[in-house]
């Protein structure tokens, strides 16, 4: 008999052991330092052919094509087909490459004719552009771009610091002429994230639903304006998807916010809930213990979300960050993961005054959030206690400047003293880098205006109107040929035109 118990129990570790390899992929996931400060791709690449991911949305034009351009890499800049990046990150990792393939691409090796067992998975970073690398021989290797994987094959070992800048200037050149680019033009484009509040008639709960505005000008004057449902993030790694999706299980409402990166395959929502409903069936006593939490999105960043949680049970409030990368763990970040030992000392102090008067208060370093006030996001911290049995909270601020980590770009070109006398009824205000576009914020309208010589101009350019339950999330700007760029991935989204 104790044999039996022996085996049963070697049975149970060796599966345990087993299923968790497979949901990491089983990656050695080593991030190793480039040699001697060079790149671990160099030289020049040819694109030889490409197959289609058997989950394409749409077809691709024979001018979207990369088949027979070049990928050129060298440790100043990295060229792939007419895009560029320059001064490029590199990140390395191994992985076994069946594996990898099926969790990120949902596809096998023998799909795309591969046979090897490892590749070296390789990151290229910058100028929100990111590419990726499968790497399964010394000259061969292949990349994912819009549902297409290519297949690239080396044929220069090295290229100079000189021939990929000419590449470069090459890129511009034809830029400028195709756009009939003036030297001194002005390009300037803004992602905004809406949130707009709604009800849940079903679940009889608050809601909200997301969407994005893109608005795109041209030496100061309005060049196009288009929507699309969620939210499009820009990212290192490119444009990522967030979307909120309300689960109804077993008489419990939850809310998910995921992320996805564009271009590779969205993990859907339905396999979630199936499989809570099943959990839920095989153990009767978990009904109505699954939690009822619904999540507001107050900010997003390009590598951060800042949240509210309304636990349906007790209506209690609480404020958490989440790192982007790391949504499914739920698990909020502490103030001090994000503005060290000094900001946890302001963070204390913002509270001290709710918490003498509360004895009974404990303060909770993950509890802070973003909010807007007079054109500039600033962190606040939060406190939840109880009175009569009843869930309260109050909000404070925290006296320190959002890290660059937070909040990439938040400059006010013109005051806001000055915003308010122009237009009386603003609420808020956005200033492109470049300082000629300003967005004035009003219950009912995106009122745009030009910037000369710091000054707001005197006549609108437009106004995109919202609807006064309508608040920003998400501000993200764009300048010069990235504008293009942008605009062109916004446009790959069923992007609808907006009046303005």
């Amino acid at each position: 008999m104790r044999k039996v118990y022996l085996i049963i129990s070697i049975i149970i570790l060796f599966t345990f052991s087993t299923s968790c390899s497979v949901n990491k992929f089983e990656t050695k996931d080593r991030i190793k330092a480039p040699e001697n400060n060079l790149p671990p791709i160099q030289g020049k690449w040819i694109i030889e052919k490409a197959i289609d991911s058997p989950y394409k949305k749409g077809s691709i034009g024979e001018s979207e094509s990369l088949i027979n351009k070049e990928a050129l890499f060298h440790k100043s800049a990295t060229v792939i087909g007419e895009d560029y990046v320059e001064e490029p990150t590199y990140k390395l990792k191994n992985v076994k490459l069946a594996d990898y393939l099926l969790y990120k691409y949902k596809v096998s090796p023998e799909e795309l004719n591969l046979s090897e067992e490892e590749a070296e998975i390789i990151t290229i970073l910058g100028n929100n552009q990111y590419y990726e690398f499968i790497r399964y021989s010394d000259n061969e290797m292949i990349t994912f771009v819009e549902d297409r994987f290519y297949f690239l094959k080396k044929s220069v070992d090295q290229i100079s610091k000189e021939e990929i800048d000419r590449y470069i200037n090459i890129e511009k050149s034809i830029m400028r002429i195709s756009n009939a680019e003036e030297v001194d033009i002005l390009r300037s484009g803004i992602l905004l994230g809406i949130k707009s509040y709604s009800y849940d008639e079903v679940n009889q709960t608050d809601g909200w639903k997301y969407k994005t505005i893109w608005i795109r000008t041209n030496n100061r004057s309005i060049a196009s304006a288009y929507e699309m449902n969620n939210l499009l993030v820009p990212r290192k790694k490119g444009f990522w998807f967030v979307e909120v999706k309300r689960e109804d299980i077993d008489n419990s409402v939850n809310d998910k916010i995921r992320a996805t990166q564009k271009g590779k395959i969205k993990e859907g929502f339905l396999d979630d809930s199936a499989s809570l409903l099943i959990t839920a069936s095989l153990n009767p006593k978990a009904k109505g213990l699954y939690p009822s939490i619904l999540k507001n999105i107050l900010y997003i960043g390009n590598d951060y979300i800042s949240t509210e949680l309304i636990d349906l049970s007790n209506d209690k409030r609480t404020l958490q960050v989440y790192p982007i990368d790391y949504l499914n763990d739920e698990k909020g970040i502490k103030v001090s993961d994000i503005i060290g030992e000094e900001g946890l000392r302001v963070f204390k102090e913002g509270a001290q005054s709710i918490v003498k008067t509360n004895s009974n208060i404990l303060l909770n370093e993950e509890s802070f959030g973003l909010a807007r006030r007079n054109g500039y996001w600033i962190m606040k911290g939060r406190i939840n206690y109880q009175s009569e049995g009843e869930e309260f909270y109050k909000d404070y601020n925290i006296k320190t400047i959002p890290p660059k980590e937070l909040v990439n770009y938040d400059e006010l070109a013109i005051p806001w003293n000055v915003i308010k006398s122009k237009v009386p009824e603003a609420i808020d205000a956005y200033t492109s880098p470049n300082e000629d576009i300003i967005i004035i914020v009003t219950r009912n309208n995106l009122l745009i205006y030009s910037i000369n010589n710091h000054e707001i101009s005197q006549k609108e350019l437009g106004r995109i109107k919202i609807d006064n339950s309508e608040t920003i999330v998400m501000a993200e700007w764009a300048t010069g040929r990235y504008t293009m760029l942008w605009e062109e991935e916004f446009l790959k989204n069923e992007a609808e035109t907006v009046k303005y």
